[in-house]
């Protein structure tokens, strides 16, 4: 074959690639497949109906957030797929649903919603632009340009990208030294034109979704006064009652599994003293679970130098506090501090703190 002649093979190789290329505009790569960019599905609809079942998490999601609606009447709604929420999942050691659904709100999802119906490759710009998105928050979009090359050809396309703004967006004029790195979300399909209206983006599989939601409480504080008559020969006390609903909702256990846990003496769940040093002790020196303590607030033995009790009631979720005949000092206040940790399955603790003043007082 003639060198001329090759060159002409070449050049309508080349050109055929470019035909192939541009007919295939329309056409919009769907994890795995060929899609229309119409679908006569709603949003919802052609989430739950995908033949791979790669949004099946997602929906479980979006109901349990009450979203369905949301997401049918969002004017652009960029998907994750399930692959971008096990990797989420993973990434924080989160080993369920359940567990995903305590530390997300519905900003988990709001925040690739959109009312803005155009969000689309071919109308954004390789220069970010800042939207709205329906949490509430400020993020940027845009496409990078990525070619590959055909023959002696390179052949230029564009991915959507979502930007989530940490700070100011990258590359602002006056931006701080310090400010974060914006985190940059790639697609893999857009423009799919849903029968209720919606643009639907959809997230690279290995895309970072970030955590979104109310803070996860883990501690809460409860403060005490309380007298307790001296007396040298008796042992007299005092008796104080604890929010056992409001502790288990803080364990997300129930008022039973608590006490439960505590008369089993169970590993995950027990009651603490904590020592001058800040350091928990499980050695109950009292009626069990409970402590002896010193003036100091240390736990002590039965002895010369115990001054104060605190014996925990486990069914009625009360404390007794007492004092040492003739060792407790009239008119002084003792400070003993202790603590209910909970230790979940997932190993998250949760913990409960009570300090309590005791004040020696006269008949």
């Amino acid at each position: 074959m003639s060198p001329n002649k090759l060159k002409y093979y070449i050049f309508l190789f080349c050109i055929s690639m470019i035909f192939a290329f541009t007919s295939c505009k329309k056409d919009y790569l769907t994890d795995g497949g060929l899609a229309s960019a119409n679908t006569t599905y709603t949003t919802y609809e052609y989430l739950a109906n995908n033949e791979y079942h790669y949004f099946d998490t997602l929906i479980q999601i979006i109901d349990h957030l009450g979203l369905k609606d949301s997401v049918n009447n969002a004017g652009t709604f960029f998907a994750p797929t399930d692959f971008a929420i096990n990797k989420l999942m993973s990434n924080n050691s989160i080993t369920s649903l359940d567990r995903l659904y305590k530390k997300i709100n519905s900003k988990f999802l709001t925040q690739y919603m959109f009312a803005d119906s155009t969000i689309t490759l071919d109308n954004v710009s390789t220069s970010a632009k800042m939207y709205t998105n329906w949490a509430d928050s400020t993020c940027a979009i845009k496409k990078l340009a990525q070619s590959y090359s055909v023959v002696t050809s390179s052949l230029t396309y564009y991915i959507l990208e979502y930007v989530k703004i940490n700070g100011v967006l990258d590359g602002s004029a006056g931006a701080p030294s310090n400010d974060a790195t914006d985190l940059t979300l790639q697609c893999q399909t857009t423009g799919i034109k849903t029968a209720s209206g919606t643009n639907l983006n959809v997230f690279a599989n290995n895309a970072s979704i970030n955590l979104v939601g109310d803070p996860v409480k883990d501690t809460t504080v409860y403060n005490f006064n309380i007298n307790v008559v001296q007396d040298d020969n008796d042992y007299t006390n005092n008796t104080l009652q604890l929010d056992s609903n409001a502790i288990a909702k803080l364990f997300d256990i129930s008022t039973s599994q608590i006490s439960s846990l505590l008369d089993a003496g169970s590993d995950s769940l027990k009651l603490y003293a904590i020592e001058p040093d800040g350091t928990f002790s499980d050695n109950y020196t009292a009626d069990t679970p409970g402590f002896w303590f010193g003036s100091d607030g240390s736990v002590v033995n039965w002895g010369d130098d115990a001054v104060i009790y605190a014996d925990y009631l486990i069914d009625s979720y009360q404390i007794t506090v007492g004092q040492f005949p003739s060792q407790a000092v009239l008119g002084q206040t003792y400070v003993l501090k202790l603590a209910l940790l909970y230790i979940n399955s997932d190993g998250d603790k949760k913990t409960a703190y009570i300090n309590i003043n005791v004040k020696l007082v006269s008949q």
